[in-house]
């Protein structure tokens, strides 16, 4: 089986998202208006252009072609579909004390944490928002939707494409990469975690092992609906 480096080396692909004319997506103007109001858009563009390269990716996990749009990532019904497939590929990191996972296709890119800028909007799980390569790239912070703040500080951003907003998800390690066959799914997760199953798309039972598996798709969500009530 591949690492995860040799994965993201040999194949990243990258989740579609439709590009406006005037350089933003539906989804990311949502998100400016939300959390930067009047001029947000302006005060975007203003920020420093960040663009990982060399020491500042995780070797392995470095961006693939940046205008790439293609593949099913951030179509509707791409969860309800790996439900119905034999194998999904998972990369799982560390967040607090617990492994996660999501599908390897949402993923676009593995960087060392960043620097961001506040937004004094925001809600608590939200660290701020970066320019990646201009793309609006909200950062957030796991510990506070997951562990209530709980865990050690994180170390890395795993970037994702989802819907027409790029996300990044703070997380403290890269762990490894599984091959989850479909038995050992449950995706009805409710009953069997003992942390907040409002994000989950589902559980990963390997061995003795449980492997809690994210829903990008929720994390959006929460992301463009959320009530901001600022920074604390």
């Amino acid at each position: 089986m591949k690492t995860p480096e040799e994965y993201f080396v040999e194949n990243v692909n990258l989740p579609s998202e439709e590009k406006q004319a005037d350089g933003y997506t539906d989804a990311e103007e949502a998100f400016m208006d939300k959390y930067m109001g009047i001029g947000g858009q302006a005060a975007f563009n203003s920020l420093e252009r960040v663009d990982p390269r060399g020491d500042a990716a995780l070797p392995g996990f470095g961006a693939g072609p940046v205008d790439d749009y293609g593949g099913e990532g951030s179509s509707a019904d791409f969860e309800e579909k790996l439900k119905d497939e034999d194998e999904i590929q998972l990369v799982s990191f560390v967040v607090g004390d617990r492994e996660y996972g999501l599908p390897i296709m949402v993923i676009q890119e593995v960087v060392r944490k960043v620097p961001v800028t506040l937004l004094p909007a925001a809600p608590r799980f939200m660290q701020g928002i970066i320019n990646l390569r201009g793309r609006v790239t909200p950062v957030l912070d796991l510990r506070f939707l997951l562990h209530d703040g709980m865990g050690i500080h994180d170390k890395f951003v795993v970037i994702c494409r989802h819907k027409g907003l790029q996300i990044g998800l703070a997380i403290s390690a890269v762990r490894t990469m599984y091959r989850a066959d479909s038995k050992d799914m449950v995706w009805g997760v409710e009953s069997e975690v003992g942390v907040s199953s409002d994000f989950l798309l589902g559980l990963y039972k390997n061995g003795e092992k449980l492997v809690n598996v994210l829903s990008v798709d929720r994390l959006v969500e929460q992301i463009l609906k959320s009530e901001g009530e600022g920074n604390a």
